[in-house]
């Protein structure tokens, strides 16, 4: 049995025909109750990179914030290492609604806090109905005081908040897996969980040696850009990979983002790789500011952000970002604070 005789099998569909419509990492297929998309991938750890991206889609399909493709499933090809993802079809076009992008994408960061405030003052209430739902003007610490997330009472109820900075799976960020072990630091978190990881892999993969010296001194002061925010840093669930060819539109001019590769982190960290490699209007980011501003010290993070995506395209594409990468550091080591 091949893996399309599988898929077809668990979709319980007499029919299933390929469409016209296909892609260069799936194709699109007709069954009985519509269209859906099945996601292909071949190589050595594909069923692990498919399902971190099934349990981000998932994750952030539960906050009702910002649309995604609905995740069906996961199935590994019984014939080889590699699997497909299936998921609900739909036809992309590209994004033109740059201020419902940009105002989503800032809802989605909101959402776990927001809903951490909630879940607690919903269950310190004892003895009364339940209280209003609705926030304290003066409790989030960095979103605009005058913005409001409406989040229904049965997500209140059935969705976690999450207290800690990783995620619950392992997701991939291209072809590396990621390491998502929670940590209560975000600081911690980044420099080890993201950096470290991708640095590591460079020194075994190329044998560079200057990154080692680079990163003996930028490590030493990596908590000295967030020394203004230190206390106001909470988990935010994030796409994790939102760069200009991982969003989209819908026919009602609703933005969708897909291919994520989630955890819960830093909300400015979302916004490197789309700075880094642009196709985002200014509008997208006058939006989300509107609702998360920019906090003491932003540009300076976000070039420590950009650091994480310059390393993992140099593990993933080669020396040609190795100037980029090095070139950077210098700089990050080099700020006076």
């Amino acid at each position: 049995m091949d893996l399309f005789t599988e898929i077809q099998d668990r979709l319980e569909s007499k029919k299933f025909l390929k469409t016209s419509q296909t892609f260069s990492n799936g194709a699109s297929f007709e069954i009985d109750d519509g269209i859906i998309f099945v996601k292909t991938n071949f190589d050595n750890i594909a069923v692990d990179m498919l399902n971190g991206e099934f349990c981000s889609l998932k994750k952030i399909a539960e906050t009702q914030t910002i649309r995604v493709p609905e995740p069906y499933f996961v199935i590994a090809d019984p014939n080889s290492n590699g699997g497909a993802l299936v998921v609900e079809f739909l036809n992309m076009q590209p994004v033109t609604n740059w201020k419902k992008l940009g105002s989503d994408l800032a809802d989605l960061h909101m959402f776990n806090s927001i809903l951490g405030r909630k879940k607690l003052r919903l269950e310190s209430w004892i003895g009364k109905p339940p209280p209003s739902t609705e926030l304290p003007e003066n409790i989030e610490s960095t979103m605009n005081k005058n913005i409001k997330l409406n989040i229904p009472d049965d997500i209140i109820q059935n969705v976690d908040h999450v207290e800690e900075f990783g995620f619950h799976s392992v997701t991939c960020c291209g072809k590396i897996p990621q390491n998502n072990d929670w940590h209560d630091n975000w600081i911690e978190f980044y420099a080890r969980n993201r950096l470290n990881q991708q640095i590591d892999l460079i020194i075994e993969n190329y044998g560079n040696r200057k990154i080692v010296e680079y990163w003996s001194e930028l490590q030493l002061k990596i908590d000295k850009f967030f020394i203004d925010i230190m206390d106001n840093i909470e988990p935010a669930l994030l796409h994790g990979d939102l760069w200009s060819g991982n969003i989209t539109q819908i026919m009602n001019s609703e933005p969708v983002i897909f291919d994520p590769a989630s955890f819960y982190g830093h909300s400015e960290y979302e916004l490197s790789i789309s700075k880094l490699f642009g196709g985002f209007s200014p509008v997208f980011y006058n939006e989300y500011f509107k609702k998360i501003p920019q906090q003491k010290g932003f540009k300076k993070r976000s070039e420590l952000y950009t650091l994480f995506h310059l390393l993992n395209h140099w593990n993933h594409f080669g020396g040609s970002y190795e100037n980029q990468s090095i070139d950077l550091m210098k700089k990050l080591t080099n700020y006076v604070f």
